[in-house]
């Protein structure tokens, strides 16, 4: 860097919207420097001039327990600070661990030049994202991850994140996911409705669907709990209807051959299996990555290293994020092993899944 320039890294992005503003950046980008992202890792990188000035700024977000630092935005009124700003993120990044910078513009805004320079390639457009389509996404692999980028799909619901898992999980099959038509939400409703354990989807019914989606294509499932999954809290009634639906579920997957071991699957299990081309859908407590206790489901697709790449259909669009935090998202090992447990008793529900 050159001598009259000077970093200030991990910046609280509230203390630099003021400075900033005199500086020229413009109404619309100050928004998205305002927007609360406490929880989500907010921070700012400076570079200043001889006088302190700002020259270039970046914010930059992060979802906890994943390992991709996001660009929100990057301002500068130097294109050498702002190279020399995103150098520092990058670093910064790798310092951390990360697997992937992204980056999030306006969409048709593309990058600069030196962010192609670095590596930065175009993200593949989701198929729908609740609201989020607006922007383009970029992505640096700090560590090699070969793979076939699925599409992305949001979840429209509270309750339908089983059956977005399982279809985008579905791309490349002869039945297919979703495609971007008017379609899509029908088949997220009618596929949550076809393993809907009310309003969740446990693993085996989920598995059974997928199958069926899939027309007959290997599908394993590994749920180390005998008994009822996902019922926790329910009592009387709505336990025992839905008891009788997970036996129900059972008896369809011995039926259709479907593999259910009662093992603990190991996350290196995982990551090997997703590395050598299957896709597992993934159980997983939310804590780690939103703070907050509540089932939910992904699917992981590719590795990166010793990280497993996942889709995500949960978007936090509160907090500032968008498709571009939830696609292609690289989690480690030791995360993953924190995410994919569910309950006190802290069982493990895999869905395992070969797409021809």
């Amino acid at each position: 860097m050159p001598a009259a320039l000077r970093n200030d890294s991990e910046v609280s992005p509230a203390e630099l919207i003021g400075e900033l503003e005199a500086h020229g950046l413009t109404a619309p980008r100050v928004g998205r420097w305002r927007l609360p992202r406490e929880g989500y890792r907010p921070a700012g990188e400076v570079v200043r001039d001889e006088t302190g000035a700002p020259l270039a700024a970046a914010l930059t977000s992060g979802r906890p327990a994943t390992a991709a630092t996001k660009i929100v935005d990057l301002w500068w009124r130097d294109e050498t600070a702002a190279a020399h700003a995103l150098d520092a993120v990058i670093e910064g990044a790798r310092a951390r661990g990360d697997v992937a910078v992204k980056w999030e513009v306006a969409a048709g805004a593309g990058l600069p030049p030196f962010a192609t320079d670095r590596g930065f390639v175009a993200m593949r457009r989701p198929w729908a994202a609740v609201g989020t389509e607006t922007v383009d996404g970029y992505v640096l692999w700090l560590t090699a991850a070969p793979h076939d980028e699925p599409g992305y799909y949001a979840q429209t619901t509270l309750f339908t994140c089983g059956a977005v898992a399982a279809l985008i999980a579905s791309e490349g099959s002869a039945s297919g996911g979703f495609d971007g038509g008017a379609g899509d939400r029908d088949r997220e409703i009618d596929f949550w409705r076809s393993a809907s354990n009310y309003p969740a989807c446990e693993p085996v019914g989920l598995a059974v669907a997928l199958h069926d989606r899939l027309a007959g294509a290997p599908v394993e499932v590994a749920l180390d709990l005998e008994g009822p999954a996902l019922l926790e809290g329910f009592e009387g009634f709505d336990r025992s209807f839905r008891a009788e639906l997970q036996d129900d579920s059972l008896r369809q997957a011995i039926a259709r051959g479907i593999p259910v071991r009662r093992d603990r699957v190991e996350v290196a299990e995982i990551a090997r299996r997703v590395g050598e081309g299957e896709r597992a859908l993934l159980l997983i407590d939310e804590a780690p990555m939103h703070g907050e206790v509540g089932p939910h489901w992904i699917v992981a697709h590719a590795v990166a290293g010793d990280a497993v790449v996942v889709e995500d259909p949960w978007i936090n669009v509160e907090a500032g994020e968008t498709w571009v935090d939830t696609h292609d998202l690289p989690v480690h090992p030791r995360d993953l092993d924190r995410l994919v447990r569910w309950s006190d008793d802290a069982y493990r529900g895999v869905i395992f899944a070969r797409v021809a």
